[in-house]
């Protein structure tokens, strides 16, 4: 049954984007994903390469200028990359547009609590009508689960709206000193799994406690003063979880640190800022020379001369 969640129209024809190239390995891709019309229409089929055993498959979502900056120093929202593209309006509704497909293909979004602060109204559902109803006519939740990624839960705002939002399924992904914090704020029912510091010690007891709490939102405990990513998303995968998208970038940088990123879905409106804008992973470790992860192309796409759209295997 489809959500009562905001919904917004998409004119097909306006963001319907040119592919120029796909590999060889995404033309022979076996793992098929979502189909619909606005899919097929705007984009064309949506494949992936490989999923994993231990962890769920991930990728993210980003739009930065030509140089990789992802925000103006005098106006820090993400979006305004792409939405004072003078030269290509529609494209940066593409933009938009693709966040929603890789939303509604996913089983998890992984949310930093950051951006709650920032935005109070900031929700990881699926804008596009069409996306959600073919999310639920492939069996998947209309909304995939939110996951709220938190050192130790300190900054999280739980008078968010995902904590008000009944059709949106939320989790915790924080270490073992979050719980506390969880405890002494949240105001929803919930159930902590963990903490756990190794793979070795999550039990199928532990993985059907989540199953069975489906209604609530789940925590997630694993290291001790913040996640151990490794745990949480070999937690995640045996819950069920076999894509997770990230849309915050700080996690993002950090899960490429770690080996952990699959795919860049990195938008590129075609405009220039340069000097100490804020730009990927600013606030994580840079690599080094002699030690940095490589990508290769899976697939271009183009929305006019202003907007494109690269797609982006990581390679370590």
């Amino acid at each position: 049954m489809a959500t009562s969640l905001f919904k917004m129209p998409f004119d097909v024809e306006k963001i319907k984007l040119n592919k120029i190239y796909e590999s060889e390995d995404l033309k022979n891709a076996k793992i098929t994903t979502l189909t619909c019309d606005h899919i097929k229409d705007i984009y064309g089929e949506l494949k992936f390469v490989e999923l994993h055993e231990d962890r769920p498959y991930t990728y993210t979502s980003l739009v930065t200028s030509i140089d990789g900056k992802i925000a103006f120093t005098d106006a820090p929202q993400g979006p305004l990359i792409a939405k004072l593209n003078q030269y290509d309006e529609d494209g940066a509704t593409a933009d938009w547009w693709i966040l929603n497909m890789l939303r509604a293909s996913c089983d998890g979004d992984i949310i930093g609590a950051g951006t709650m602060q920032a935005e109070s109204d900031y929700t990881c559902h699926v804008f596009d009508q069409d996306l959600e109803d073919a999310r639920i006519d492939a069996g998947l939740t209309p909304v995939p689960w939110n996951i709220i990624s938190s050192l130790d839960a300190t900054d999280i705002p739980f008078d968010h709206v995902l904590f008000h939002s009944p059709e949106i399924p939320v989790m915790i992904s924080t270490s073992a000193a979050g719980i506390k914090v969880i405890e002494e704020n949240i105001k929803n029912e919930y159930v902590v799994i963990g903490p756990v510091n190794n793979v070795k010690d999550v039990t199928e007891d532990m993985i059907n406690l989540m199953k069975e709490n489906q209604n609530k939102v789940i925590v997630i405990a694993t290291g001790d003063n913040a996640p151990n990513s490794q745990v949480a998303l070999y937690i995640m995968k045996k819950f069920g979880l076999n894509k997770v998208l990230v849309e915050t970038p700080t996690y993002m940088h950090y899960l490429v640190s770690q080996g952990l990123m699959d795919e860049l879905f990195f938008n590129y409106s075609c405009l220039y800022i340069g000097g100490q804008a804020l730009s990927i992973g600013k606030f994580g470790k840079e690599f080094g020379s002699k030690d940095h992860p490589h990508t290769k192309m899976l697939s271009i796409h183009s929305h006019s001369d202003h907007f494109f759209y690269f797609r982006h295997k990581l390679i370590y």
